[in-house]
């Protein structure tokens, strides 16, 4: 069975059981800090995926880790993932879990790349508008590309608008090569 098949079944198994226990949000909350505490102790995985660290090892170090951070569902997933030898598809498992959450939640991702930083102003009017336009809720990353030089870049799924003066500057070299063509 190849990961992902995997890293679905255990997510769309901990979705499930997280909205029959009404944590959903909770269980959302430690998937992300279970990402990110593999990202910043890059060992921790290490540890997890290593096949000479005896399940019991693991669990104890995962509970010393975790124990009064998370939900006891969260926690009882990560025993199960262990014990059935699964501890090496967590961070696979969490990121599906956030996923199907967002799915759930009815949640849509926005990416919006701008020449400089913006304030909170401006994000809130963005992410108010683009939920307007939806109609649900939204996830706004926010990247800055000095490349753009001014103005932004919105994705929202699968709509983009590019509203960047370098966007502006290739629709206007596009349109007078097209006209030069027009003329010969």
């Amino acid at each position: 069975m190849n990961e992902s098949k995997i890293s679905v079944r255990y997510a769309k198994a901990l979705i499930l059981s997280s909205k029959n226990q009404k944590v959903l949000d909770p269980v959302r909350r430690d998937m992300e800090l279970l990402l990110s505490t593999l990202s910043e102790v890059p060992e921790l995985l290490r540890l997890l995926e290593s096949p000479i660290v005896e399940p019991g090892k693991k669990l104890e170090i995962m509970n010393a880790v975790f124990s009064g951070k998370m939900e006891p569902l969260s926690l009882s997933f990560f025993r199960l993932a262990i014990l059935n030898k699964r501890e090496g598809y967590l961070p696979g498992m969490a990121r599906m879990y956030i996923d199907l959450f967002k799915q759930e939640k009815g949640i849509k991702l926005a990416s919006l790349i701008t020449a400089v930083p913006i304030g909170k102003e401006i994000r809130y009017v963005m992410v108010s508008t683009i939920k307007k336009i939806h109609h649900t809720e939204i996830e706004l990353a926010e990247k800055v590309d000095k490349e753009i030089i001014g103005g932004f870049i919105l994705q929202v799924e699968d709509q983009l608008l590019d509203a960047s003066i370098t966007g502006q500057l290739k629709r206007i070299r596009k349109n007078l090569i097209d006209r030069s063509f027009e003329k010969h």
